[in-house]
Order: structure tokens, then C-alpha cells, then sequence
């Protein structure tokens, strides 16, 4: 087993050790995630109705950074909270990085596939990666809109990541399912390098010249 399939391996084991710990009690108004509050939002509400509220109230441009700066935020919470709980510590900051796509995927975002892993620490940081199953990307193929949707899920990759490593992390969607292609498609990098990034040739290759990585979690069997 290479040393990059043992750390997925680790990873699913440690996240379905933790979201075992995900727990109900109405009685209290409470949606708990190993004792982290949480409250259950309709996923049409976040990806199609808040983005269009915020284009009405500050403007087609400010809109997407303010979905950005959202999931930014929820990134940041749950890798901290993670990471405390699991005693996962700045020693390991690959595997810190790796757990991001399985918290991603089990919180109902998207799933993950590896198309580059350079998870180094330093403004060469890079990591590219796919999602064939993002809740924004989906409800707005639903509405019947095209465009680029995935503005939340940009913004958690960049806050876990930059949680998990110390660094300025940011992270750009290349490209769009909800544009009409069949993966959504990003890039994480340093912030000083990810315009510089964008323009490498190697971030842009169709899928199959990729060694495609699995980082998500087990599908459930159809019913």
C-alpha cells in the first residue's frame, strides 16, 4: 500500500469513528456532531435561494465571495473541532489535509476525487481535485440555471485546508458541473500562487490523463 492510500485508509476510519458520534435531540432544539452544535438547512436554500438573495442585496461580483467567506467559515469550525477531538496535531499536516474530503463528503457537500496531491509546506502547495456530486453544482442543474455554483464548497476546501496546514489556502473552481461538464473541477493552492497556478497546463488535462485518487467515502447501496 502506497503511504498516500494508508492515509485515505486512516482517514475513513477516523471519520466514521467520529460522525458515529452525530446525535439528535429535539427535545432540546439540538443537532449535535461529536458535542459541536449544528443546525439541518435545506440544501436548495444555501445553493439556489441565499446565493440569489445576495446577488439582489450587493451585486452579481460581491455575491460569489460572500458564499466564499461562508464556507470558509464552516471549513475552518469543523477542521478545528476535528482535529481537537481526534488529537490530530500540527505534526501531521498531510494527513491533517487528507480528512478534509471525508468530513466534506459525510456533511453533505460533495465527494472527492485526486487528480494531484503536492501537499507541500510552502507556497508551492498544491492540490487538484474533483467532485462529481456538489449540493450547489446539483440544485442549480435542477432550477435549470448554468453558471459556476460551487462558491461554498471552494471556500470549506480552502478554510480546512488552511486549518489544517498554517497556510493562506485558497482554493478556485477551474470548472463547473453546473456549467454542463461532468465534474467540478478545483484547484487548492497558497494564496500568493493560485492566480500563477491557474495557469499551468497540468490543472487543466481532461480526467482520464489523471491517476485518479478516491478520497470519498462508501456509497450507499441502492435501494
Amino acid at each position: 500500500m502506497t503511504q498516500l492510500s494508508a492515509l485515505i485508509a486512516r482517514a475513513l476510519d477516523d471519520m466514521c469513528e467520529y460522525q458515529e458520534r452525530f446525535t439528535r435531540d429535539p427535545g432540546h432544539a439540538q443537532v449535535s456532531l461529536a458535542g459541536v452544535p449544528h443546525a439541518l438547512v435545506p440544501t436548495h436554500v444555501v445553493a439556489s435561494d441565499l446565493p440569489r438573495e445576495l446577488v439582489e442585496i450587493l451585486g452579481a461580483e460581491l455575491a460569489p465571495a460572500v458564499m466564499y467567506r461562508f464556507g470558509r467559515l464552516i471549513g475552518l469550525s469543523h477542521a478545528a473541532a476535528f482535529f481537537a477531538d481526534r488529537k490530530i496535531g500540527m505534526t501531521e499536516p498531510q494527513y491533517r489535509v487528507l480528512t478534509g474530503p471525508f468530513h466534506f463528503a459525510w456533511a453533505g457537500y460533495g465527494d472527492v476525487q485526486l487528480l494531484l496531491w503536492e501537499p507541500k509546506l510552502e507556497k508551492d502547495f498544491l492540490v487538484l481535485w474533483e467532485s462529481d456530486n456538489s449540493f450547489s453544482a446539483r440544485e442549480v442543474l435542477n432550477d435549470g440555471h448554468r453558471g459556476r455554483a460551487c462558491h461554498l464548497q471552494a471556500g470549506y476546501a480552502a478554510g480546512w485546508a488552511s486549518e489544517a496546514t498554517g497556510l493562506p489556502i485558497d482554493v478556485q473552481e477551474i470548472a463547473c458541473r453546473a456549467e454542463g461538464v461532468s465534474y467540478c473541477r478545483f484547484a487548492m493552492a497558497h494564496r500568493d500562487r493560485v492566480s500563477l497556478w491557474m495557469r499551468d497546463p497540468r490543472l487543466h488535462r481532461p480526467t482520464k490523463q489523471y491517476k485518479v485518487v478516491p478520497a470519498s467515502m462508501p456509497r450507499a447501496a441502492s435501494v
